[in-house]
């Protein structure tokens, strides 16, 4: 049997993981109410998108994380000039999802890639679990147009904005403050590009979320109040999960 996106076998998967896995997230999603009116209609058919999303794309995510984020994304709905960042795009998946929620809470997504995979790097990680990981350069890859089709075919196109390029050099330039930012960018070089040029420019309420919680070198730096005060400029925020998720949300003190 065919296993790959699109198939029988993959949306069989995402009904035994909504009725499982994901079950409580969705429940808590559904059942929340938002600022601004976000109504459980609109909340059923985000749900509808991101499984059909998923049955369609590659992505690197479970649905209940995305629901977290959604959840702190639709808790600002109605900020002026809300703004959500994404790191790291992969096929394009997680974008068409964040950019659904981030129109129906009337914001834009700004979403920042290299869109040729994992730069070269001779990082070598090990995970939660004990297991060795190395991210080859290339891996990932999503190359812009084909990440363009994909949030035109299953997300929102209009609110989106894309930033091509090397984190170190797209990163910056950013001068705006943002509110909810997802990272999604496996090596720790990039991972402290994102967090020194994305912490200081959350604004009150807002979160960021990483889901390269499960590499041990990742927690190290999460965990280091020196970087934190010499590197981020900030204090050490709370960070959800840390030492015990894939999926962490930090939040500034």
């Amino acid at each position: 049997m065919r296993r790959g996106t699109g198939s029988i076998y993959r949306r069989a998967q995402s009904i035994r993981f909504l009725v499982g896995r994901d079950r409580r997230a969705v429940l808590s999603f559904l059942r929340t109410t938002y600022p601004g009116g976000v109504s459980l209609r609109e909340r059923l058919a985000l749900l509808r998108r991101f499984i059909t999303t998923t049955n369609h794309v590659r992505t690197y995510h479970t649905q209940a994380e995305l629901l977290r984020v959604a959840d702190r994304i639709l808790r600002l709905a109605g900020r002026p000039d809300l703004t959500v960042v994404e790191a790291g795009s992969g096929k394009g998946g997680s974008t068409a999802k964040l950019s659904l929620v981030t129109r129906v809470a009337g914001g834009r997504l700004l979403v920042f890639d290299s869109f040729r995979g994992i730069p070269p790097n001779d990082e070598v990680h090990r995970n939660l679990w004990g297991r060795p990981v190395v991210f080859r350069a290339g891996a990932f890859r999503g190359r812009l147009p084909a990440v363009r089709r994909t949030v035109a075919r299953f997300g929102a196109p209009e609110v989106c904005d894309f930033r091509k390029g090397l984190f170190a050099d797209t990163l910056p330039a950013l001068d705006t403050p943002i509110d909810v930012g997802l990272l999604d960018v496996d090596l720790l070089s990039s991972t402290r590009t994102c967090l020194i040029h994305l912490v200081p420019r959350l604004r009150p309420g807002g979160a960021l979320f990483t889901q390269d919680g499960h590499l041990e070198a990742v927690i190290a730096l999460l965990r280091d109040a020196r970087f934190w005060r010499d590197e981020v400029g900030v204090e050490p925020p709370r960070i959800r999960g840390l030492g015990r998720r894939k999926l962490l949300e930090i939040s500034p003190v």
